[in-house]
């Protein structure tokens, strides 16, 4: 089950950074950074994930068994669509795969993480269930959904 795995990779993590869509009322697009025990641990009445319940879930209870990571950081950005998200991502979103990707190099290299760029035109999958944004974008969904 993802939400056992899911939980064992965070109990086993010293740090963790998390991508998702976020629901903060910030103009469609707009990145946000949260760190460490600002990262929702449990379902409030302000939704902040579009996947809230799920990994909140596992923070919730690796919190409850003392396990969470030493640092922890949510790279989000605001979702365009906040009631429909099973399809491809928005322009407003997309437009921040960068960004997000550059404050994540931020974040690695100031916890002294080195990170090696992969050699040109070199495809490697770090998801071994096919949900790469490939797959998820032009792969069957429950709708026609945007972020």
């Amino acid at each position: 089950d993802i939400m056992q795995r899911s939980f064992q990779y965070v109990r086993e993590a010293e740090r963790l950074i998390v991508f998702d869509a976020l629901d903060y009322g910030l103009p469609p697009g707009e990145m946000k950074i949260v760190h460490d025990a600002d990262v929702p641990k449990f379902s409030g009445v302000k939704k902040m994930s579009l996947h809230q319940t799920g990994f909140q879930e596992v923070l919730n209870a690796a919190d409850l068994l003392d396990g969470l990571p030493e640092k922890m950081v949510l790279i989000g950005v605001q979702a365009e669509e906040l009631e429909d998200w099973c399809g491809p991502l928005t322009a407003s979103v997309s437009a921040q795969i960068e960004a997000a990707i550059a404050a994540c190099l931020e974040i690695l290299a100031g916890w002294d993480i080195p990170v090696t760029p992969r050699p040109a035109g070199e495809q490697a999958s770090l998801l071994d269930h096919g949900l790469d944004r490939t797959t998820f974008e032009t792969g069957p969904r429950l709708s026609g959904n945007r972020l």
